[in-house]
Order: C-alpha cells, then sequence, then structure tokens
C-alpha cells in the first residue's frame, strides 16, 4: 500500500513544472541566503517578541534536528525508498548550474531546465543502503517551525503550515522519504514544539523575573503581549 502510494507521488502525479518546484522545496541550500537575510532582519529590526521567538526557533530546531531527528535515523536505519526500491525518480537541484531566471525554473521549453532540475532513476544496492529515510528531517524542521511561528503571531504564523506541507510532500516526490516517514515526522513535530513551547515558557517565567527583571516586567510572556 505503502509503496503504491509512493509511485503515485514519485512517478504518476508528475510533470516538469512540478519537479522545479519539489527540488526547490527540497532543497536547503537552495533557501540558505534567503533565510540568513530574514533571519538577521528579524533579530536587528525586530522587538522583544521576534527575538524571543528566534531564539526558541533556533533552540527547537536544534532538538529537533540535531538530537531527535539524528538520533532516531541512527537508531532505526531505515532505508530510503532511491536504495531499496528501483526506478524511483530522484529529482534534485543541479546547484553548480547558472541559476536562471525564476520563471524558467519552471518552464520544461527553458533551454537551461534539463541542466538545471537533474531526474534520474534509482538502482537499489540494498547492501550499500544508508538507512536515514525515518524521520525526515526536512518534515520535522518545518513543522516545528510552523507550529512556533503559530504560536508567536497567531494572526499570521499559521500560514508557514502551507510551505512547510508542500515541503513534506516534496521529499516524496524527490524519492526521498516514504509516505508513512513524512505522515508520522508531522505529528512528532506538532507534540515535539508544543512541549519545547511549554517548556521554554515556563523557564521564561521561573528564570526571567530573577535574571531579567526589567524586561520581565515588561514581557511577562515570551509571546503574550506586552505589559502597559
Amino acid at each position: 500500500m505503502e509503496e503504491k502510494l509512493l509511485t503515485l507521488i514519485n512517478r504518476d502525479w508528475t510533470s516538469p513544472a512540478l519537479d522545479g518546484l519539489m527540488a526547490v522545496m527540497s532543497s536547503i541550500n537552495f533557501w540558505a541566503v534567503p533565510i540568513i537575510i530574514v533571519v538577521a532582519a528579524v533579530a536587528i529590526y525586530g522587538g522583544f517578541r521576534a527575538r524571543a521567538m528566534l531564539v526558541v526557533l533556533a533552540l527547537t530546531l536544534l532538538v529537533s534536528d540535531s538530537i531527535v531527528g539524528d538520533s532516531l535515523k541512527h537508531l532505526i536505519r531505515r532505508p530510503r525508498p532511491n536504495e531499496v526500491v528501483a526506478d524511483v525518480r530522484i529529482v534534485t537541484l543541479n546547484l553548480h548550474h547558472p541559476i536562471p531566471r525564476l520563471m524558467a525554473l519552471f518552464s520544461a521549453a527553458h533551454p537551461q531546465h534539463a541542466a538545471w532540475i537533474q531526474v534520474a532513476s534509482s538502482r537499489p544496492d540494498p547492501d550499500n543502503a544508508r538507512g536515514r529515510s525515518f524521520p525526515s528531517d526536512h518534515t520535522l524542521n518545518n513543522f516545528c517551525a510552523a507550529t512556533v511561528l503559530t504560536v508567536f503571531y497567531r494572526r499570521f504564523g499559521w500560514l508557514f503550515f502551507f510551505p512547510a506541507s508542500v515541503v513534506a510532500y516534496s521529499r516524496i516526490y524527490v524519492g526521498s522519504h516514504w509516505p508513512s516517514d513524512v505522515a508520522i515526522s508531522i505529528v512528532m513535530a506538532l507534540g515535539m514544539s508544543l512541549v519545547l513551547l511549554a517548556f521554554f515558557e515556563f523557564l521564561w517565567r521561573k528564570l526571567g523575573s530573577r535574571m531579567l527583571p526589567c524586561i520581565f516586567e515588561r514581557h511577562p510572556s515570551l509571546w503574550g503581549e506586552a505589559a502597559p
């Protein structure tokens, strides 16, 4: 059943435009510079809530990626689809190729498209499988980020669940994860980030009044409204 769903997403429900979109959404290197710029701008120009959000987000992603995700990958060692199933489409970006205009990225007719988006078929060698399919770090991290943003910015933060969902879907589309890897990672991310948010809020209320009394008096909650 799971392999059937993988086949539908990875081989049947595909197009050149989706290849471009999913490869971009799956590539952390593609987004590294924009993320650094946004984080720097928020850190420099944001207020208390924005900076508190950055600290909480960084700590949450540290736990999600380096502790939970990495530990489970080494413990479970589930092979990726492209390591054990033949003819899984492996869709990647050629980051060494000159970046074309944004519209060209999704245009199959553009002469640079073939060089920019690389599509290969898996030739599995189970004996050399690295076994890092579960959980999906991309999914964990993006859904943790979406949860943190939603708690800090209830009005607009929830919108980040849309790109997070595309990233999660892209991990199946590009052949890197099984559907169950992604589904379970979403549930894990939501639960883990809510627990961590409650823990960080507890620490702030417990220690903030002692260590930073002036700031705490103005901001008794990490994400609540400032005191008048």
